[in-house]
């Protein structure tokens, strides 16, 4: 891919209010945002001209701490800074979104989360069980706030060639002390910048077929763990086969490549039809991190087979079928009996959880929704239309059994007596 080279197209007043109309979306009830409105064409045109002559510096950050099942420091930047950061590289958004592989889909417009659960889940139902037996995911310790800065700035020349967006994207590396100032837009493309040649070097199976030397050392590993970890009676086939046809195996998987591979930002996930091969990915995965972009790992990973279910971006994906996450079922129901508790009725509560119960239903959660009461069928409408109230004025959810209002009526007298 040639790198990106600006010529401009960020420097008039036009972008400027385009980035503006697309940062406010859905914010102009705020009053930093209402404040920035009452003078804008003249905001907007100290944009523009602090991006032509170059004499933007950061104003620095405002830390938030926020607590979402583990800590996190966020830099909240002003406004004037959100909007010419937003306007700097919105004419290259898409080239920079095309520099990193499909396989990494978060940050870019219709895809993020969703992006990926439509990949994994459609790259499960279309393979074998066999070919995507086993699987591994691993995830960055403190990614962004530990991010290389000679690292990042050497990924975003490799991008960009030297000039305006170039100088700007270091400003706002240097800006922070160390790693990324999470909480601004910019900051979520350093994140895929990052490991973009990583993905495609785990792809290559980490090129390792190109040095005669490592193929032949990680061949030898391969045969010599097969043989130790061997158990099931498909092992013993391979083995009574011969060193040759393991050798010849292995190098057959390095020649194809890792097939299956994703990452959502700095979650990744490996999925293959052999564990040793696997183990040899993982050990090569954590190597090359902590080598070349200085990523530490969390400890928490291991090879597992894939019909336990692969936990992954608030979802758990099966061979046959995709669940929500525990967590997220437990705070769907929660808050569906809070506000049942509130005399809510089931589409005040589907509209104030409209997020969420989104989010819940790109799995197959029919039942979680029936238990909940929160069913949306075809069927529970017509015989919600078919209800006739029993008197002028009423709605149909406020018909109630008889037989409800004489248990009612009797436990009264039998409580008054």
């Amino acid at each position: 891919m040639r790198r990106i080279r600006d010529k401009g197209e960020n420097e008039p007043v036009e972008n400027a209010q385009q980035a503006f109309d697309n940062y406010a979306d859905q914010k102009h009830s705020r009053d930093y945002v209402q404040a920035f409105e009452a003078d804008l064409q003249s905001n907007l045109e100290v944009i523009a001209k602090q991006i032509a002559d170059e004499s933007w510096q950061p104003k620095g950050y405002t830390e938030k701490v926020i607590f979402e099942r583990k800590l996190r420091k966020l830099a909240k930047a002003p406004i004037e800074d959100h909007v010419l950061e937003a306007a700097t590289i919105l004419p290259y958004e898409k080239a920079i979104y095309d520099y990193t592989t499909w396989r990494a889909p978060a940050v870019k417009p219709g895809m993020g989360t969703h992006g990926l659960f439509r990949f994994l889940r459609n790259e499960i139902y279309r393979h074998t069980q066999q070919e995507i037996a086993y699987y591994v995911a691993i995830d960055a310790h403190h990614y962004f706030p530990l991010m290389d800065h000679a690292i990042l700035k050497d990924a975003l020349m490799r991008l960009v060639k030297p000039g305006k967006l170039l100088t700007f994207f270091y400003k706002v590396v240097d800006s922070y002390p160390q790693g990324a100032p999470l909480g601004i837009k910019v900051a979520q493309l350093f994140g895929q910048i990052y490991l973009a040649r990583f993905d495609r070097l785990a792809i290559r199976f980490f090129d390792i077929g190109r040095d005669p030397d490592k193929l032949a050392y990680w061949t030898q590993r391969y045969v010599t763990d097969r043989i130790c970890t061997a158990r099931t009676p498909e092992d013993y086939r391979d083995l009574c086969q011969g060193p040759g046809y393991l050798s010849r195996k292995f190098q057959t998987y390095v020649e194809d490549g890792v097939k299956h591979y994703f990452r959502f930002v700095d979650n990744i996930l490996f999925l293959h039809a052999d564990k040793t091969a696997l183990h040899i990915i993982l050990e090569l995965a954590i190597m090359h991190l902590a080598r070349d972009w200085h990523v530490e790992v969390n400890k928490d990973y291991n090879v597992r087979p894939t019909w336990t279910g692969i936990r992954l971006a608030g979802y758990v994906f099966y061979l046959d079928h995709v669940e929500s996450s525990k967590r997220n079922k437990k705070e769907l129901a929660r808050r569906i009996h809070e506000l049942q508790k509130k005399g809510m009725d089931e589409e005040q509560i589907r509209i104030r959880l409209s997020s969420l119960l989104g989010f819940v239903k790109h799995s197959d959660c029919i039942n979680l929704l029936k238990s909940l009461g929160m069913e949306k069928s075809l069927g529970k409408i017509i015989k919600k239309r078919r209800v006739r109230p029993p008197f002028k004025g009423m709605n149909p959810d406020q018909k109630v059994p008889f037989s409800s209002v004489v248990t009612k009526c009797e436990q009264k007298l039998m409580g008054g007596g």
